[in-house]
């Protein structure tokens, strides 16, 4: 049974950066772009991707989060969401949604995710905003269950010469009103 309760910081701290946030996928949306529009095409991918994410580089900008909250099972942590809210047009930005791997599957992001709702209707927000990758196919397939809508892309935001080479930030919204 998942329990949510707000992070300790910085007792939590060892906890978050251990958890296994990476995935692997068969299928990626391919962005097809043309002068004004972009389609997000799922694609099947060969070799398997298998991507791995370090928390540790953001974990000491988790104070400065509006809310923060933690799952755990048994005492463990196994995941976290963040949210900050933007006074200046009532939007709420879910900086995180991370769920250990052996953990996924179980409804803890879906619990985490009904918490940050909760939490950014009462602080007035109208939206709920997010930016994933377009090789998260599973983070896509989650958020879309979820009431979530695709409303933009970035296809500069991540260095082309770097890890992220080939990824592109796919925006999504969902109406909190």
């Amino acid at each position: 049974m998942v329990s949510l309760r707000p992070l300790r910081w910085p007792n939590d701290r060892a906890a978050l950066c251990a958890l296994d946030v990476s995935f692997t996928t068969d299928r990626i949306y391919q962005v097809v772009a043309t002068e004004r529009s972009f389609v997000l095409e799922e694609t099947v991918i060969a070799p398997p991707l298998h991507k791995v994410y370090t928390f540790d580089d953001d974990m000491d900008s988790l104070p400065a989060f509006t809310y923060i909250v933690v799952a755990e099972i048994a005492a463990a942590v196994v995941g976290v969401a963040t949210l900050r809210v933007d006074a200046w047009n009532r939007r709420a930005v879910l900086g995180h949604l991370l769920i250990d791997a052996p953990y996924r599957g179980r409804g803890i992001g879906r619990a985490l995710i009904a918490d940050v709702v909760q939490a950014a209707q009462e602080r007035q927000a109208r939206c709920l905003w997010l930016e994933t990758q377009n090789n998260n196919y599973g983070a896509i397939q989650f958020y879309q269950r979820l009431g979530f809508r695709c409303c933009g892309l970035d296809m500069a935001l991540y260095d082309s010469d770097g890890s992220a080479a080939g990824e592109t930030a796919v925006f999504f919204v969902r109406d909190l009103a």
